[in-house]
């Protein structure tokens, strides 16, 4: 072989290295060097390798940038599903700038790389996450997806193990401060309990859940609004219907002939509760048509406040037996030992109304 053509092979051969090299820089994590990853196993039973101090985290899960929040801090994150709730950008103002994809969209590998994200957080059912994987960024699933809880005590073991698979990923700080978090939850799940288990079947008022933005989205059976309905003192009537989300009509709502609606404030921020529908519904006309509350995230939809929707809820089916227990003072509580947040009585009370901040 002439010497030109030794050259040019050596050229060709260096090109191809250095290809090579530049590829698995940009799509291999840093974060992936030997000795800083660990093993966890997601709660839908996957083992899989995570960074050992995840830093730039994607949420494709809707609830998990607030207990990303709760357990650390919101400059971990790298990417929300659609925007977070107004008191979010209050409290956590890093939350602020953050780029949003939409909760249903498949996760964009090229996107992820460049955000230089290493490790995504994904709810079941999502398509076309084995790309993410095959990129070298870490993702786990926090749902057991092959479990749907039948009882109260169901769901509210799942869900704890759910904030401390998140305190887990997250590190141990985070693990205790999730410990910390499922140690309020039972308690004050078990002082509600304590108070609304002896209340007979007939004085517990019937109770329609849907939402500000259209009154006939609702909650089914083996849901959220279901255990903490029934936990106040509450006989919630979508537990017929089996879908997680279902739709009715007003002639079911009518049929159903609630004694308490109540509204869930999901993307309502500042919507005024004026359904003509509401007119005609015996709750509507008797005053007792209630927004859900919303803070760092919404209490109707799994989020860690969530905690205290059951006091809320306990307040309004039942005033007489609850009139001790300041649900003003409680949030205060709460926020000041779960997330480090100083709540005014102010804020307090517009998070109670479903109000944005000032």
């Amino acid at each position: 072989m002439s010497s030109t053509g030794v050259i040019m092979k050596r050229r060709t051969v260096s090109i191809s290295i250095a290809f090579v090299l530049i590829l698995f820089l940009v799509i291999k994590p840093a974060v992936f060097s030997a000795g800083e990853i660990r093993i966890v196993t997601g709660l839908d039973g996957r083992k899989i390798e995570i960074p050992s101090v995840p830093k730039r985290i994607a949420c494709f899960y809707y609830p998990a940038y607030d207990k990303i929040v709760m357990l650390s801090k919101g400059s971990r994150i790298a990417l929300m599903p659609e925007k977070a709730s107004p008191w979010a950008y209050k409290f956590y103002p890093e939350l602020k700038g953050i780029p949003t994809v939409s909760f249903n969209t498949i996760p964009d590998v090229e996107r992820l790389l460049k955000l230089k994200v290493d490790l995504v957080v994904y709810p079941k059912g999502h398509v076309n996450i084995e790309k993410v994987s095959q990129a070298g960024i870490a993702a786990v699933c926090p749902f057991n997806d092959r479990f749907v809880p039948s009882t109260l005590a169901e769901y509210t073991a799942e869900f704890r193990k759910q904030v401390l698979f998140f305190g887990e990923i997250l590190g141990p700080d985070a693990r205790i401060r999730a410990e910390k978090y499922c140690k309020y939850l039972d308690g004050i799940t078990a002082r509600i309990s304590a108070i609304t288990s002896k209340i007979p079947e007939a004085d517990k008022p019937k109770v329609y859940y849907g939402k500000m933005s259209d009154l006939y989205s609702t909650q089914g059976n083996n849901t959220i609004m279901r255990w903490y309905t029934e936990l106040a003192g509450g006989v919630y009537l979508p537990k017929q219907l089996r879908k997680y989300f279902a739709q009715v009509n007003m002639e079911k709502i009518i049929a159903w002939d609630p004694d308490i609606i109540l509204l869930g404030m999901i993307g309502s921020f500042d919507t005024p509760t004026n359904d003509p529908g509401l007119n005609i519904l015996r709750a509507g006309k008797s005053g007792k048509v209630y927004r859900i509350p919303a803070g760092i995230f919404y209490w109707d939809m799994t989020s860690c406040e969530t905690a205290l929707l059951p006091l809320f809820l306990g307040k309004k089916f039942h005033p007489a037996l609850f009139k001790d227990w300041d649900i003003i003072q409680e949030m205060q509580r709460f926020y000041t030992e779960i997330y480090g947040i100083n709540l005014t009585k102010g804020d307090a009370q517009r998070i109670m109304n479903g109000l944005p901040p000032f």
